[in-house]
This record gives C-alpha cells, structure tokens and sequence, in this order.
C-alpha cells in the first residue's frame, strides 16, 4: 500500500511539473518581439508592469546589468529572456531576449540578492514585485 502511495505521488508531482511548462501562445518568439520593440513607445516612461501585462509569452529568466563604472550599485539595465538555461553552457538558448532600459536606475544590490536567490536569474514573484515599478526609458532586442 505504501509503495502504491509513493508511485501516485511521484506521479502527480511530474504531472503538476509537465503542467506548468510554459506553452508559447506566439509561433515565433522573435517576430513577435519584434513586435514589441516596433510597439516599444507604448511602453517607454511607463512601469515594467505595463509591458509584462501587455506580453504574450512569460518571462523566465532576468540578468541585472551595470554600465556606469563609478558607481556599480545602479543596475542601468536588464535583460529579459523568455527561457531559462539550465546551465551556463546552455545560455545562448536564452536568445532572443529583451533588454529594458531603466531610469531612474534600479538599485543594483537588491536585484543581484534576487539573482542569485533565484538560482542565477530565473523569473519568480519576488523578481517581478522588484521590476515592476521600475521606469523603462527604453527597450532593445537581443538576438
């Protein structure tokens, strides 16, 4: 009997797995970013939650990114990607991504706790409560 249990557990845990895999509403992730980025205006000087509501595919993976030299606690920018690598050696998978521009700049401490919490920037509540203030002055795409 207990085996039985086990078995039945063991499944309905891979079903709940396989039943939250994302399935792509969109045929081709790069058309339709492309879309987005054509559309970007709708977007820039708004919060991020605007463009996360407006997206048809969900994020799965985010990068924190700093380009002013001096001062290394401004996460300048982010990049999105719509898969999350299982490994470093498997990160060009994660193209093509969007990357949003902030200003004001985010504060580049808490998004890197959120990252690497997050095993190395899979998207999650905590990631999108962090972002979704934030003010996108611009969006590009990564291919």
């Amino acid at each position: 009997m207990k085996k039985n249990i086990f078995i039945l557990v063991v499944v309905f845990g891979f079903w709940i797995k396989c039943s939250n895999a994302q399935t792509t509403p969109v045929a081709d992730t790069l058309q339709y970013l492309q879309t987005i980025i054509a559309n970007k205006s709708l977007f820039i000087n708004r919060p991020f939650s605007v463009l996360n509501d407006s997206l048809k595919i969900g994020i799965k993976y985010f990068h924190p990114r700093k380009d002013i030299v001096h001062d290394i606690s401004k996460e300048t920018r982010t990049r999105m990607a719509f898969y999350f690598p299982p490994t470093a050696d498997e990160l060009y998978l994660a193209l093509p991504s969007l990357i949003i521009v902030w200003h004001p700049y985010l504060d580049a401490n808490v998004s890197n706790l959120i990252w690497v919490a997050n095993d190395g920037g899979e998207w999650n509540t905590a990631s999108y409560n962090f972002y979704r203030t934030g003010i996108i002055a611009d969006i590009k795409l990564l291919e």
